[in-house]
């Protein structure tokens, strides 16, 4: 009998050289490296560069670090007009084709670079906001374009280092997305509007601003285990803890809950830490912990960037790992088509 599993689970859909997840293990590799500690130790164009073009920058590297500071798209005043219409997420995802008018004519990794350097200011278009000056960090441009009220350095190695977790992961709903995009022969513009179209649903995209509302609640009330002890009485899902691959200790939280007390001002961050323990002594045997959603909002929240703009954070993070998965699955040059199973009526004759 055909094993059906509508979710994909366990089923294998693509070769990789981008990351290694193992949920069972709480490991996360990128091209080999622990991911925690590319985002401790590298800048986020460092991490780009790695993702993108498979290894470290060496001393050639200058341009592509620098490239991804200067560039704006083209477009700025279409997306600006789309954000106008379209709720956020929306119109995000409705402009990222914008992007090929930007990159056309490039080779397929050139194109990738180039677009993901467009990102901030695209990302700032549709919110109605200024473009990130020329020549900033990614980071510094990403914290300009969600309109985040803290900018000063150690806000922007925070956000960096959030950046960074999120460079690549393994191949998510929203990659996948972009995978079948590329499949097509789509460019790399369109295939992220498709991957950024799954973050307009809340099973995706919606967690960390879930988490935010969470933690608020947590706070007003002021007892972490009396909160959590309704929740499991009210079987309510607790946002920001449990995720789909990891059955561990998600080990992302490290390098991103270490960025957060350095930057300091996280009025979130002591609720967060007294419910994941309170989440852990209840859960944490049936696998259940907090994940990197619950981090990112005590981050975003400190930085002052608004709710609506929690998904185009986390678009600013993933855009080089969607990148890479277009640049790979377009080398294969085969189109992603799986089959389905019917179960509709059987055969029958039109009526006269």
């Amino acid at each position: 009998m055909t094993r059906i599993d509508g979710s994909l689970a366990g089923v294998v859909v693509a070769q990789t050289q981008l990351a290694l997840v193992d949920g069972e293990k709480g490991i996360a590799l990128v091209r080999g490296y622990p991911l925690p500690d590319l985002a401790a130790r590298c800048t986020y164009e460092e991490v780009a560069h790695l993702v993108l073009l498979g290894e470290l920058p060496g001393p050639s590297s200058g341009s592509f670090l620098r490239g991804l500071g200067s560039l704006d798209p083209a477009s700025s005043e279409a997306a600006r007009t789309i954000g106008k219409i379209l709720p956020r997420p929306e119109a995000l995802a409705s402009s990222m084709g914008l992007l090929d008018a930007t990159t056309g004519g490039l080779g397929a990794q050139e194109q990738a670079a180039a677009a993901l350097a467009c990102v901030p200011a695209l990302v700032a278009a549709v919110a109605g906001l200024a473009a990130p000056e020329v020549g900033w960090s990614y980071a510094r441009r990403a914290l300009a374009a969600l309109g985040a009220h803290r900018t000063d350095p150690l806000a922007t190695r925070a956000l960096e280092v959030l950046l960074s977790l999120e460079a690549e992961h393994g191949l998510s709903a929203s990659t996948f997305a972009c995978r079948v995009a590329a499949s097509s022969g789509a460019r790399a513009g369109v295939s992220l509007g498709a991957a950024v179209a799954t973050l307009t649903g809340h099973r995706h995209g919606g967690a960390t601003a879930e988490a935010r509302s969470l933690l608020l609640e947590a706070w007003s009330d002021g007892d972490a285990a009396s909160f959590v002890e309704r929740a499991q009485a009210q079987k309510r899902r607790l946002a920001g803890f449990g995720h789909r691959i990891y059955k561990v200790a998600d080990p992302r939280i490290p390098p991103l809950r270490a960025a957060i007390e350095a930057m300091g001002g996280a009025r979130l961050l002591p609720i967060a830490l007294r419910l994941s323990e309170e989440v852990e002594r209840r859960y944490g045997a049936r696998g259940i912990h907090a994940n990197i959603d619950l981090f990112g909002a005590v981050l975003l929240d400190a930085l002052g960037v608004d709710p609506d703009q929690y998904v185009a954070a986390f678009a600013l993070g993933l855009a080089p790992g969607w990148l890479a998965h277009w640049i790979e699955q377009g080398a294969t040059g085969r189109l992603i088509r799986p089959d389905s199973l019917y179960e509709g009526p059987p055969p029958r004759a039109v009526p006269r």
